[in-house]
């Protein structure tokens, strides 16, 4: 007896289910268009962030350089110094 109650109530459920599909069919429309949305939106983020980690080596690499260049200065500054004292 119970086992014909969850039968009729799994066929209600179908039924009612099967009636109602315009409904999911858009919502999962909406939600495609989101997530096609969503994945446009996240490979702009990942050009993004690659440019702007090109553009951080790049400008980490110039002040290395820049800083090697005024180490060398200030060694050549020394030595000059070096040099009057002795």
């Amino acid at each position: 007896m119970l086992i014909k109650k969850i039968a009729v109530i799994a066929v209600a459920a179908a039924l009612t289910g099967c009636a109602n599909n315009s409904a999911l069919e858009e919502n999962i429309a909406s939600l495609t268009n989101k997530v096609d949305s969503l994945s446009n939106e996240v490979a702009q983020l990942k050009s993004q962030s690659q440019a702007i980690s090109k553009d951080a080596k790049a400008a980490k690499s110039a002040a290395e350089d820049a800083l090697a260049s005024a180490q060398k200065a200030n060694d050549r500054i020394d030595n000059v110094v070096a040099s009057y004292k002795k």
